[in-house]
């Protein structure tokens, strides 16, 4: 498995799955083209943009942990799915929340993308302790309007990653 990554030069670069499957690579960015020296940037316009760089990484980082420490979930729960592993996996939404939000950032951009996945994540997890109680309780009715709520929110994260992939890219 692979995902995209952005390089210090505000390029897009490649991560890895690690071979032992407990975490991911560094970045794989590409030399660069020429060794001519670049033209310098202001300071402040250099500073802002290491900046934004710095916390693209971090803010990715952390939000590709949080999809890591899900899906383990999920393979652990071996297709057999029962009111415990809904509840553990809200579990592990909600702490990929609080990791996102303990992300220090400065970039107004950065600091809604990371209220908005903050605030999918947390969608989720009560979405799926709701489909746990339902479950629980034999609720057939509660059990599909809770699977909805799960899956309208998750339908939130692939818009959100890739308009943070988009801003993170764009120089």
């Amino acid at each position: 498995m692979a995902t995209a990554c952005v390089c210090p030069d505000a390029t897009q670069g490649v991560r890895t799955c690690a071979p032992d499957g407990a975490g991911w690579e560094p970045c794989a960015c590409a030399p660069p083209a020429s060794p001519a020296p670049t033209p310098a940037a202001p300071p402040s316009s250099a500073t802002a943009r290491g900046t934004k760089i710095a916390e693209c990484n971090e803010l990715i980082a952390v939000i590709n942990q949080g999809v890591q420490n899900v899906e383990r979930r999920e393979a652990e729960s071996d297709g057999q799915v029962g009111s415990g592993d809904l509840r553990a996996m809200a579990d592990v939404l909600d702490k990929a929340a609080a990791d996102a939000a303990r992300v220090a950032l400065t970039t107004p951009e950065l600091q809604r993308f990371s209220e908005e996945y903050r605030a999918m994540a947390k969608e989720t997890a009560r979405a799926t302790r709701d489909l746990a109680t339902a479950v629980d309780a034999d609720d057939a009715e509660g059990s599909s309007v809770a699977q909805t709520a799960v899956e309208r929110a998750i339908q939130k994260e692939d818009p959100l990653v890739d308009r943070i992939n988009e801003f993170c890219q764009a120089h």
